[in-house]
């Protein structure tokens, strides 16, 4: 009886931690933002990447690194410290926009006093 008490403590335990978590299938924003979009711009091709440790935006042939300054879950932006071709350094944005439905988003990028919303691409 006492194993039998144990086993459903433990499945009431285990049920929670998935409903509290999503069962694990919840992305962070960061590697939601992770991949190639395309500019509203001039349809130039943007990749982010902010899966390893040395982060890095790409805009067309130019690799700008970069550091995650700040990342805000509520408001789905995230800020970023931009180290320039000219070693100048710049404070960037980008802030995801979700559809109506809240199956997909696109990515309003500011930078450089410009503002481009991205498309995955």
């Amino acid at each position: 009886m006492r194993n039998l008490n144990i086993v459903i403590i433990l499945t009431i335990v285990v049920a929670l931690g998935f409903m509290y978590s999503g069962c694990g299938e919840t992305k962070s924003m960061m590697s939601e933002m992770t991949g190639t979009w395309k500019s509203d711009k001039n349809n130039e091709p943007i990749r982010i990447d902010f899966s390893g440790k040395q982060k890095a935006i790409e805009i067309g042939s130019s690799t700008v690194p970069v550091k995650i300054n700040n990342v805000d879950e509520g408001s789905y932006m995230v800020k970023i410290d931009a180290t320039l071709a000219n070693g100048n350094a710049a404070v960037w944005s980008l802030r995801q926009v979700w559809d109506d439905n809240g199956s997909s988003f696109t990515i309003k990028f500011n930078h450089d006093g410009v503002e481009e919303t991205l498309t995955r691409g």
